[in-house]
């Protein structure tokens, strides 16, 4: 093994031991996932040949374009979900805030008034409609 080999293998061991300790109680299931990558790769960086026997069996030349073009493609695709999922959620806390803000109009005797304040006794109180 070489030292880029290990210094990668710590790499990767290293990142999964802080992902399992700072994040196992929020998503266990995405941490068996990533586990069972991580130990995948690993097994691949400290035996490369496989990696090749495997591309080559599948008719791709390298053992690393064999894993590259499956990631780049995820890569892609998963910040493309991501955008999607940013715009929707925004997209949705305009409509809570819209929801929010009418609901509050709404409450409000008076204009300035916030609605949990009780209502002025004197002066014209204005009624909001939308």
């Amino acid at each position: 093994m070489t030292l880029a080999a290990g210094l990668l293998l710590v790499l990767v061991f290293g990142l999964l031991v802080y992902d399992w300790v700072t994040l196992r109680a929020k998503n266990r299931r995405v941490l068996v996932v990533e586990t069972a990558a991580f130990v995948a790769g690993a097994f691949f960086i400290a035996f490369p040949s496989r990696a090749t026997e495997l591309a080559n069996l599948v008719g791709i030349g390298r053992g690393v374009d064999f894993f590259l073009y499956p990631t780049v493609i995820w890569l892609v695709r998963e910040s493309l979900l991501t955008r999607r999922r940013r715009l929707e959620d925004a997209e949705r806390i305009t409509q809570l805030a819209r929801a929010v803000a009418i609901a509050e109009a709404r409450l409000v005797g008076e204009p300035g008034q916030s609605a949990g304040a009780p209502p002025h006794s004197s002066g014209p109180s204005a009624s909001i409609t939308t």
